[in-house]
């Protein structure tokens, strides 16, 4: 018998990693922030439980020894997902969504038009995601047709940011900022 898909990826997986390393936490406040069902949450949960990457208690979940050695490989890949303001860029004009950036080092070779990562954040819930990369000192969207000079205001604040030579600064774009962070997330795995 087969029984129904899961309703999480590993993409929820590696969030619930990350959120647990910021804090000790309970299954109801994962819930709200990955905004995926209470079951969904549990098999995470139990998952996480018996690879010994988390201890469960009655104040809440946190991350054993293991588990804070995973997170800081994946610390070691890419930034902790943060909420990203801009004016400036959406999607659809006069549509405003949640935006997510991550950075990912050391990956703009594997960057070909940016349409790939997009397609990725669609795929993860997203409703869409701006690839741009860092090359020799230059911050610059994939395809030559678009010029970051256009975005004065993005421009200065990427220029905040600590990138190193063919970093990967991926801004996704979602209804809530989970689905923008479940899109950010999964371009950030799809490129280690």
């Amino acid at each position: 018998m087969v029984g129904a898909a899961p309703s999480f990826s590993r993409v929820h997986i590696v969030r619930t990693l990350l959120i647990l390393k910021k804090k000790k936490t309970g299954r109801k406040n994962l819930v709200k922030e990955l905004e995926i069902g209470e079951g969904s949450i549990r098999t995470i949960l139990k998952r996480l439980k018996n690879d010994g990457l988390i201890t469960s208690g009655k104040l809440g979940h946190e991350l054993t020894a293991k588990g804070e050695s995973k997170v800081l490989e994946y610390l070691e890949r890419f930034t902790v997902p943060e909420r990203f303001e801009s004016g400036e860029i959406e999607l659809v004009e006069g549509e405003r969504t949640e935006k997510c950036l991550i950075v990912v080092y050391n990956s703009a070779r594997k960057i070909k038009s940016g349409m790939e990562q997009r397609d990725t954040a669609f795929s993860a819930g997203a409703k869409g995601a701006l690839v741009i990369v860092s090359k020799k000192g230059r911050l610059e969207f994939p395809t030559p047709d678009i010029k970051l000079s256009d975005f004065p205001g993005l421009t200065e604040r990427l220029k905040k940011l600590d990138l190193q030579d063919k970093d990967t600064v991926v801004i996704s774009f979602g209804k809530s900022y989970a689905r923008a962070e479940d899109g950010a997330v999964a371009i950030a795995l799809e490129l280690l």
